[in-house]
C-alpha cells in the first residue's frame, strides 16, 4: 500500500460525502473528548481554577463548529486543521491540567493514521504528536521522572494504535481492491457468455453492467435491428 494517494493528495481521493464523514468523525472526537475531560479536572488536586475549564469550551466548540461544518463545500485540507487544532487544545490541557491529558494524543494519532494516506505527511504528523508529547520537558522541571513516565507510557501506546489502525484499513482496502478485481472477471465472464462485446475500460459502472446482464439485455445493449 506505500503511496496510496500520494498524486491525489495527503488524503487520496475522497468525494463530498466522504469527506463529510472524515469531518464529522475529527468533530465528534473532538465534542467526545472534551466532555470526558471534565471529570477528570473536577477531580485534580489542587482544584484548579474555574477558568481553566474554559480550555474544554474551546474544545467542545471546535468540536460543534466540525461536525455542523458544510464539508461537501469545503477543502480537504481543513482536515488537516482540524487535527492540528486539537493537537494545540491537547497541549493547552497539558499546561493547565495535567500531564495525564497527554493520552488524548493517541485519539489524533489513531486519526491521522485512518484519514492520511500519504505515508510522509503521516510521519510529519506522528512527529509533530512526538514534539508535544515532550514539550513539558522544556518548560516544567520540577519532576523530570514523573514527566518522563508520562512519556514512555504514552509514546509506546501511541505509536502501536496508529500502526495498528492503519494496518487494519490497509488490509481492508487490499481485500476490497482484490474483491473488485474478481467481481469483474466475473461480469466480464457472464458478458463473453452471453454474447457481450469485450470492454475494454475496467472502469465502467459495474452495477449498470450487471444490471443489463439481469435483464437479459442484447448484446447491442437492446436497440433493435
Amino acid at each position: 500500500m506505500e503511496g496510496r494517494g500520494q498524486s491525489e493528495g495527503a488524503f487520496g481521493a475522497i468525494d463530498g460525502s466522504e469527506l463529510r464523514r472524515l469531518g464529522r468523525f475529527a468533530g465528534a472526537l473532538m465534542i467526545v473528548g472534551a466532555l470526558v475531560s471534565v471529570p477528570a479536572g473536577l477531580v485534580l488536586e489542587p482544584m484548579p481554577a474555574a477558568t481553566n475549564h474554559l480550555i474544554g469550551l474551546v474544545a467542545l466548540l471546535t468540536g460543534l463548529a466540525a461536525w455542523f461544518a458544510p464539508w461537501e463545500e469545503m477543502s480537504p485540507k481543513w482536515l488537516h486543521a482540524a487535527m492540528v487544532v486539537a493537537t494545540v487544545e491537547i497541549a493547552a490541557g497539558v499546561v493547565v491540567f495535567s500531564d495525564d491529558y497527554a493520552f488524548f494524543y493517541v485519539l489524533v494519532a489513531m486519526y491521522a493514521a485512518f484519514v492520511v494516506r500519504d505515508r510522509n505527511v503521516l510521519v510529519a504528523y506522528m512527529s509533530l504528536l512526538a514534539v508535544a508529547l515532550f514539550a513539558p520537558l522544556s518548560y516544567d522541571d520540577e519532576d523530570l521522572k514523573e514527566q518522563a513516565h508520562h512519556i514512555l507510557v504514552t509514546l509506546p501506546v501511541l505509536a502501536i494504535a496508529a500502526f495498528l489502525v492503519r494496518y487494519l484499513r490497509d488490509t481492508l482496502e487490499d481485500r476490497e481492491d482484490q474483491y473488485r478485481g474478481f467481481a469483474y472477471e466475473a461480469v466480464s465472464l457472464a458478458e463473453r457468455i452471453r454474447g457481450h462485446p469485450e470492454r475494454s475500460d475496467a472502469d465502467e459502472d459495474l452495477e449498470a453492467r450487471l444490471g443489463r446482464l439481469a435483464a437479459g439485455a442484447p448484446p447491442d445493449g437492446g436497440r433493435d435491428g
